[in-house]
């Protein structure tokens, strides 16, 4: 996977990984008549950027957690 970004950055392209869930397994390997040995693990869309990289942030961790007990 970082072979493969590094060469699509060095040719100017974006690029994202995306993990699979295994939920969508199932329709996934249906809609593209996928052999029941392979097994999703992840995507990496890619593209010419269209703007500049931008710093991302986040909410602090407090406002986004939950506790259950």
């Amino acid at each position: 996977q970082l072979v493969v970004w590094s060469m699509l950055e060095d040719l100017g392209f974006g690029a994202s990984l995306q993990h699979y869930t295994p939920l969508i397994d199932d329709a996934v390997a249906k809609e593209w008549d996928l052999d029941k040995d392979w097994k999703l693990i992840a995507q990496m869309p890619f593209g010419i950027p269209t703007g500049q990289l931008q710093e991302k942030t986040h909410q602090p961790i407090e406002s986004r957690k939950l506790v259950f007990k």
